[in-house]
């Protein structure tokens, strides 16, 4: 099936900078597909060439197979919630609404019922007569993703729309927005930079770092199988500890880190070689903490010890020094843990990430 969006090695530069790319990323119809890494990365100009808003320097952006690279904004068949909502302060919301359907000269009785009907599914019936002042910010945010919806775009895009809101509401309208985007079908391109976000709401996730895409992937695959070290560091809590490949069989492999400590691992690409230098990667809930001296575990001691709540957070420290985290519930067992004390460690499903970029 062919892809609804398709990115072919799309290029930004300004002057002598490379903002971004070489990027080639696809969207499949009704896939929410995120955008996610840190600020600076290129995954707000990588939608702003989607929507029109930035042309590329180099490359092609295809819409169901149609070359649109150069096509104006009002052409594309597209939807923008941009991350101030953008909302005209001194029109109704219907007004607000219907903004895009009068631009493209729809029948006025036909507006109305396309407005009505688009603030239904958005929660929002009754308040046409009313103001974006007047509105709490959840509220104004559902109108900008009304306004988007109403012209029935092939590809609904998503700037940051969460960004302004409190905690809780930011976490209530996520499911909302989600379930929104599964009940209409419509293919989602949604940028963020909040990991929390991009794993609640995405069927895929683009890894990007420094205007490239790092890795490309379920929510799953990102956080069982990182394919580099910036994305084992981004993605989650995770110890790094740098080692060398000593024995390889297949994707298991031995990872030697110094001072006669060799773990098991799973390796994360298959031409990753014995004698190879490998990134271990270890996180903090797979990282069993248990009595001194148990079978099967290595001896470690307690550096550092933060109750968190719910959870308790360990810095527990090999004889060589290497450090690994370990996060366990908050049962009376691990309360009574301190810092010094020595305790047993069982280090499960651990991954070998390649040294260096893809």
């Amino acid at each position: 099936m062919q892809p609804v969006l398709r990115l072919e090695q799309l290029v930004k530069r300004y002057g002598a900078t490379t903002a971004l790319g070489p990027v080639d990323i696809h969207v499949d119809k009704g896939e929410l597909l995120t955008l996610l890494g840190p600020s600076g990365c290129g995954k707000t100009t990588t939608l702003h060439i989607i929507a029109g808003l930035t042309t590329p320097t180099d490359g092609k952006l295809l819409l169901a197979g149609r070359d649109v690279t150069k096509l104006a904004p009002p052409y594309r068949d597209i939807g923008l919630v941009f991350q101030n909502y953008a909302l005209f302060p001194h029109r109704t919301i219907a007004q607000n609404v219907a903004f895009g359907l009068r631009m493209r000269k729809v029948p006025k009785d036909e507006i109305t019922r396309r407005v009505r009907h688009m603030l239904d599914v958005v929660g929002l019936p009754g308040v046409e007569e009313r103001y974006p002042h007047q509105l709490s910010g959840g509220q104004r945010q559902r109108v900008a993703l009304a306004r988007a919806l109403v012209i029935e775009p092939s590809i609904l895009l998503l700037d940051e729309p969460l960004s302004n809101l409190d905690a809780l509401l930011r976490k209530r309208m996520r499911y909302e927005l989600r379930e929104i985007q599964r009940r209409l079908g419509i293919t989602t391109v949604f940028v963020t930079h909040d990991q929390d976000e991009a794993f609640e709401m995405s069927d895929r996730v683009v890894l990007m770092h420094a205007g490239h895409v790092e890795q490309v992937g379920t929510p799953e695959e990102l956080y069982d199988r990182p394919q580099t070290r910036f994305a084992a560091e981004f993605i989650g809590e995770a110890s790094l500890i740098e080692g060398r490949i000593a024995e390889k069989t297949g994707e298991d492999v031995l990872v030697d880190v110094g001072h006669g400590l060799q773990i098991p691992a799973r390796a994360v690409k298959p031409d990753m070689a014995a004698g190879s230098g490998a990134v271990l990667m270890t996180r903090p809930e797979r990282v069993e903490v248990v009595q001194a001296g148990d079978s099967g575990s290595l001896p470690m001691s307690i550096t550092k010890r933060v109750f968190q709540g719910e959870r308790i957070l360990f810095d527990l420290a090999a004889p060589g020094g290497q450090v690994f985290q370990s996060s366990v519930p908050s049962v009376e067992k691990f309360r009574r843990m301190q810092t010094g004390e020595r305790v047993g460690v069982r280090l499960q499903e651990c991954r070998a990430i390649p040294v260096g970029r893809p």
